[in-house]
């Protein structure tokens, strides 16, 4: 997710007949991180999204709704990469316009499925610490599936509205495989992209403050109740409080991956937006100008989708275990094969 990056640069500045000032290997080392930041990300989410998919206990709504928004995630940035790529080899081999800015905004429909599963994610979780035994009837594998299915068709609308609105106020940028906007095109970005994004984490913010207000109350409900019923185990009320906060408990971790994920992305905005604009005013250098963008923001999606792979793979113990403990049964497996005496 990360509305800094619509179709691919964050500025109303073109590049204009004289070209960009920065030297003419930029571009290509550009090209080389999209690519290797790119499949480096594919194998993390093919590696998270294997270990749900295998792993039956991890075959629960959360988890499912974790590899949908990895998955959307990884669309979003492959299709970039691939069309910034295609755009940038067009410009080297002579044709200029190979790919128009149109296309970009296909990417308008798994950006949206991102933001929106992040909602799921923390509304998911809600649900499930406040009302546990309705969420268990309620949250079928058919529910699920609907639920992730909806994500993507109600991701249609914001995306169709992308391409009825025109493409005024988009320039190509092929040296750089990008597309500048000034005008109406930075309307739509504010509209379509900064608006809702800011929206969706603001939501999941409050859920899971939510969370963490209903567990406090729930913690100090267990130490009112303990000082009244002196310390009586036996109690009905003290049980099902206990009761309560086990269940809390049990969705804490995923509560607080969701909380790790989210922050990171505003912390990471915070820092960068004040950067680029402070940078635009305060440093009267074309040079600074051209590399915050045509390389900094158009790669900062594959750092923001680097960051919840990394996150979701390495910090969720859940998913963690599984993924380490594939790993060394395939270096087992292979270990095995290298030294097995040939006939």
């Amino acid at each position: 997710m990360s509305g800094m990056d619509y179709f691919g640069s964050g500025t109303n500045q073109e590049i204009d007949d004289r070209g960009s000032v920065l030297p003419g290997y930029v571009p290509y080392l550009s090209l080389v991180f999209k690519l290797t930041a790119t499949l480096v990300n594919m194998l993390l989410v093919g590696w998270v999204v294997y270990t749900i998919k295998t792993t039956r206990n991890l075959h629960r709504p959360h988890n499912i709704f974790v590899a949908n928004l990895l998955t959307s995630g990884i669309l979003y940035t492959l299709s970039g990469t691939l069309l910034s790529g295609a755009m940038m080899i067009g410009y080297q081999l002579g044709v200029e316009f190979f790919i128009s800015c149109d296309p970009w905004k296909l990417r308008t429909l798994p950006f949206y499925v991102s933001i929106t599963s992040f909602v799921i994610i923390a509304a998911d979780k809600v649900i499930a610490v406040t009302s546990p035994f309705k969420y268990n009837r309620t949250m079928t594998p058919r529910v699920v599936t609907a639920i992730v299915g909806g994500a993507w068709l109600l991701a249609i609308i914001p995306t169709a509205y992308a391409f009825i609105d025109g493409g005024d106020g988009v320039n190509e940028v092929p040296e750089y495989g990008t597309c500048s906007f000034d005008g109406k095109g930075y309307a739509q970005l504010v509209f379509i992209i900064m608006i809702p994004t800011f929206v969706a984490s603001i939501l999941t913010m409050i859920l899971n403050i939510y969370l963490a207000m209903k567990a406090y109350q729930v913690h100090k409900q267990i130490e009112k109740e303990t000082k009244l019923s002196g310390h009586n185990s036996q109690s009905d009320n003290l049980a099902a409080l206990k009761k309560k906060q086990h269940r809390i408990r049990q969705n804490r971790k995923p509560i607080i991956t969701l909380l790790v994920v989210i922050s990171g992305y505003i912390f990471i905005a915070l820092f960068f937006i004040p950067v680029q604009v402070l940078g635009r005013l305060l440093i009267d250098s074309q040079i600074y100008q051209d590399l915050m963008d045509y390389v900094v923001s158009p790669n900062m999606e594959l750092v923001l989708q680097f960051y919840s792979v990394l996150v979701y793979g390495l910090y969720f113990k859940q998913v963690r275990e599984p993924m380490m403990k594939r790993l060394r049964r395939l270096l087992r497996i292979n270990k095995f094969n290298s030294v097995a005496p040939q006939p």
